[in-house]
């Protein structure tokens, strides 16, 4: 092998100038905060208490004119890590830069090319699953694993946090709202010894100890706080800096409005609502206290920062960058949020510090965030092969006296919309010819609007000039596409939803899918699963397979049934209709003879070409099951012979004979149900362990003949339309031994009712059940319980396992990615809270039930919804992901809109549930916040904010008259509603579910 002395020189020559460089490069600090306007201290806002920015801005450069380059997170982060302006990548709302631009090296690339060791961590890109860019971190930091395997979402606050504000919510505007994900316009304080337990604190702990060591190359370090996004939560520490009653509020201008163009003017003055509700409670000071206490938050973490730089080995050497990725408004406009191109939205502190950099400077030049890429690859010396948008400020921060003020630019929402500030003025032109024109330095407050000035023409047409000459189309927004998470991987598809025709209304259901190929649907329904499965939040349960199932799908948290006891539950949802409308209000009754002619769920799908099967309990008993007319194939298992009864049996024939001898089957019946009664009885109700392995129970044998049909190819051609019915947890609790080992009797934790609870309840709440399992109303048995809790226990992770082999076969069947995947139970079960057992109630343990959804396409893995939601809609819901137009007799909703947003909380206000009592009905509306119950002897009102698991009557409180009469008008509208189907006009002689051959 030869090589030129000339190659070698150049080598070492590189290697020497690579070395040389490195000793120069400074370490970079970026410290992104979120929402944050102007309102700090060095921008000489005197209000907030930021000491540390004070700090910080007395070592470095403070830009006062500094803007955002885009009105929300996503574009503006885009733009941050890209340097380019939407109008270049058409990032304007939701796109994924990284996605439609894999081409496009973002900062930490280019950084770590140049020799720097990069970590990133928090929000520095949105939040939600897919959007943080992968490429060029050495390390991206997040506090649960978990979230990796969901694509790296970065939650921050959810409502199932143990620490958060009591009572919750806290503020006044949230109180008797529905509270949606983002929890807008809520506040409050955390106690001080939770603030360790804050996303932001755990993510600034991690720089810190990152700052404090020594590293081999210069570092990049990103960490991104969500503070003081809302919901603004601090610990109490940070709202005591600040005396409600001396909150100094902004200048607001009743007439503000009135000059902005008409479109803009429409869509603010709409938005005006939450000022004027804010108003008319008294709280802006409120909520501008819990802002101004979570900026005082996020400056103590960067006080961490600052400390930690100095306690390191770089603390000469490197430079810190904090800014916020865009403002927010505080009632100016009228508005409360960003999404606008005002100042408000657009101004943003920017303070740099660091070696080679001015200190305790104010630079009132204009900038913008745009600049940060070409000033970072410029201190850092590593050279960018790619074009940026920006300009370096890198002169500028060594000399701010001499720096130039120009035009900067800001992107709206839509191509050909945008703003232009510089010192003087800022320029606003929307995508339909919209124009404002403000003179800030006069106006401030941006009140006069003189766009229509003739006067000021040549200042807008001089302004225009700096407009992008082309404006890129945007790229597919997140509802356009799909997310796929493979390991700790993920990718984006493109997955565009045709718009669905109204339907014609038809009553029997008709197909509209045209020649496309039809979705599959697996429907897995357990019998008595409350929500003691790990992905509704329950830590005690061992659910391992309901947990990956809930990773690749989406979980409601608020699911319910239609009426707490199986045959009527079941009758309901497979049908689409209220209890009141099938009549069928009890286990007897059979929906073919109270509702004549009702097409049934299975019998829709066979009728409209679906391959339809069924293992296990689907229908309440065999005497409800509607075989051939519904199904291409059915089947119930039985259990093995139990080994107990084995050894009984055995000992009978070898004294009296064959049991099946006419002789002995009296005899024998008595004797068999004497050896079975502790295990496999109904009353009292059974449990133990069965002695018997998975595959001798009812449930394993259902799980693997669902399993046989999809390996199997058993459907053929067809679309597959399989339910498998699940008949555990349900009396007798039995399973196999090693599922009882997984949860030891002194591990079983509850917690105990006060005996004086019903006191306050009206007694047709109660169901009596729980006499059969030998309790008193009152009165706690311990050692009972814990048995019986137990054996329900080992029942749900006996399930878990059969479950698991369903999902796994459906992979291997090579359908995953074409069926519709639901997992849910027909309704809840008491374990002796309320000192009650079993169901008939409806209380939120016996009507709220696990609802896991999966629709390949739509839903993205590991998210949750809060919508209220009700068994009644699976019908109408797998109807429409099928394209197939439902019967019109349903009388659930389709839940397609909110798989697609899990943020929304949906149309449906109430979730509704009945029981019966004697000839009378109690019923039960729930919300996002309140249950109310009303039976034949009085009424119930539990605030769940307070009290989750219903143990405080508030119906008979004053205080709450108001919200009972509102929940009284609302249950009369919604049992009228539930009953509007009951006639039906089909005639009675026809089959129920007739299929055309």
């Amino acid at each position: 092998m030869h090589v030129s002395i000339r190659a070698l020189v150049a080598v070492f020559g590189l290697f020497s100038a690579t070395v040389s460089a490195a000793e120069k490069q400074p370490n970079i600090v970026f410290f992104v905060l979120d929402d944050l306007c102007d309102w700090v201290g060095p921008l000489g806002y005197k209000q907030a208490k930021t000491p540390n920015m004070d700090r910080l801005a007395s070592s470095g450069v403070t830009f006062t004119n500094a803007h955002t380059a885009g009105i929300f997170c996503t574009p503006s982060r885009s733009a941050l890590f890209t340097g380019r302006h939407a109008s270049t990548t058409g990032c304007y709302t939701t796109q994924v830069y990284h996605r439609d631009h894999p081409s496009l090296q973002p900062l930490q690339a280019v950084l770590r090319d140049g020799g720097y060791t990069t970590h990133g961590g928090g929000k520095l890109f949105h939040h939600p699953a897919g959007y943080a860019d992968l490429r060029g971190w050495d390390n991206f930091f997040v506090r649960d694993k978990q979230q990796r395997k969901r694509g790296w979402a970065l939650e921050s606050w959810s409502f199932d946090m143990d620490f958060l504000p009591k009572p919750f919510p806290y503020s006044p505007f949230s109180q008797d709202r529905e509270l949606n994900l983002g929890l807008f316009l809520e506040w409050g304080p955390i106690q001080n010894e939770n603030e360790g337990k804050m996303a932001d604190t755990i993510r600034t702990d991690w720089a810190c100890e990152l700052l404090r060591q020594k590293h081999d190359k210069p570092l990049f370090l990103a960490v991104g706080l969500y503070t003081p996004h809302f919901p603004n939560y601090a610990p109490q520490k940070h709202f005591d800096l600040y005396d409600p009653k001396k909150i100094k509020l902004p200048s607001y201008n009743d007439k503000d409005l009135n000059d902005l163009p008409p479109a803009i003017r429409k869509k603010k003055t709409a938005r005006a609502a939450h000022h004027k509700r804010l108003l008319e409670m008294d709280a802006v000071e409120d909520a501008i206290h819990g802002h101004l206490a979570c900026v005082s938050y996020a400056d103590a973490m960067l006080g961490r920062v600052l400390n930690a730089i100095a306690e390191g080995p770089n603390a000469d050497n490197t430079v810190v960058i904090l800014l916020s990725d865009h403002g927010y408004h505080h009632g100016e406009k009228f508005d409360w949020g960003k999404h606008t191109l005002w100042e408000r939205t657009s101004n943003v502190p920017l303070i740099i510090a660091g070696p080679n950099i001015a200190k305790n400077t104010k630079n009132d030049t204009t900038v913008s965030l745009i600049d940060l890429f070409p000033s970072v690859t410029g201190m850092a010396q590593v050279e960018d092969q790619q074009n940026r948008d920006g300009v370096s400020l890198v002169q500028a921060l060594k000399d701010p006296a001499g720096a130039r003020d120009r035009n900067v630019l800001l992107l709206g929402m839509k191509p050909n919309e945008y703003a232009l500030m510089n010192w003087d003025w800022r320029y606003i032109h929307y995508a339909d010819g919209g124009e404002e024109l403000y003179q800030v330095q006069q106006d401030p407050n941006e009140w006069h609007n003189l766009a229509g000035t003739a006067k000021h023409a040549k200042v807008i047409k001089e302004m225009r000039q700096s407009a992008p000459k082309k404006f890129a189309s945007p790229g597919p927004a997140k509802n356009e596409l799909k997310l796929v998470t493979e390991g700790e991987n993920f990718r984006w598809e493109k997955h565009i939803t045709k718009p669905l025709k109204k339907p014609n209304r038809v009553n029997q259901g008709t197909p509209k899918s045209g020649g496309r190929k039809k979705k599959n649907i697996l429907l897995i329904v357990c019998d008595d699963l409350n929500t003691h499965v790990s992905p509704a939040g329950y830590k005690p349960i061992i659910t391992p397979h309901m947990t990956q199932l809930a990773s690749e799908a989406m979980t409601f948290n608020r699911a319910f049934c239609q009426y707490p006891v199986c045959g009527p539950s079941r009758a309901s949802f497979l049908s689409g209709l209220y209890p009141e409308s099938t009549g069928v209000l009890d286990n007897k009754k059979d929906i073919r003879i109270t509702r004549p002619g009702t097409l049934t769920m299975p019998g829709f799908f066979k009728k409209n070409g679906y391959w339809t099967a069924s293992a296990g309990k689907v229908f309440h008993s065999p005497k409800h099951e509607q075989g051939d007319d519904v199904w291409n194939e059915f089947v119930r298992f039985q259990n093995d012979e139990l080994p107990i009864v084995r050894a009984a049996r055995e000992k009978f024939e070898a004294e009296f004979g064959s049991v099946n001898d006419a002789k002995n089957r009296k005899r024998w019946k008595a004797v068999e149900k004497a050896a079975k009664s502790k295990l496999d009885a109904q009353t009292p109700p059974g449990y133990g362990r069965s002695g018997l392995t998975d595959e001798q129970h009812k449930d394993g044998k259902n799980a693997r003949q669902v399993a046989s049909w999809l390996t199997k190819k058993a459907h053929g051609s067809k679309p597959i339309f399989i339910t498998c019915g699940i008949q555990k947890p349900h009396v007798p609790f039995l399973a196999p031994d090693k599922y009882f080992n997984l949860y030891p009797l002194d591990a079983i934790r509850y917690t105990p009712d006060r005996p004086d609870l019903w006191d306050s309840l009206p007694r047709k709440a109660i169901n009596t059940r729980f006499k059969e399992f030998g309790f008193e109303l009152g009165k706690e048995n311990d050692a009972l319980r814990r048995e019986y809790m137990q054996a329900y226990h080992a029942c749900v992770s006996f399930i878990d396992v059969q479950i698991g082999l369903i999902i796994a076969a459906l992979k291997e069947s090579g359908h995953w990615e074409d069926t519709i995947v639901i997992l849910t139970s027909d309704h809840g079960y008491h374990l002796g809270d309320h000192f009650l057992w079993g169901k008939v109630t409806l209380f939120d343990v016996g009507t709220k039930v696990p609802f896991i959804i999966r629709a390949p396409g739509l839903t993205h893995g590991a998210t949750h919804s809060e919508a209220m939601v009700e068994l009644v809609d699976i019908y109408p819901t797998l109807a429409s992901l099928t394209e197939l137009e439902a019967p019109n007799h349903l009388q659930g909703m389709s839940l397609q809109d909110l798989l697609k947003h899990p943020d929304r909380l949906g149309r449906k206000k109430y979730a509704y549930s009945v029981v019966t009592r004697g000839k009378q009905l109690g019923y039960a509306l729930r919300n996002q916040r309140w249950r109310y119950g009303k039976w034949p002897d009085g009424e119930e009102l539990y605030r769940l904010t307070h009290d989750p698991d219903e143990k405080r009557n508030l119906a008979s409180k004053p205080a709450h008259a108001e919200r009972l009469r509102t929940f009284r008008t609302a249950l009369t509208a919604k049992r009228k509603e539930a009953g509007r189907k009951r006639n039906k006009q089909t005639s009675p002689q026809s089959s129920p579910n007739s299929v055309p051959h």
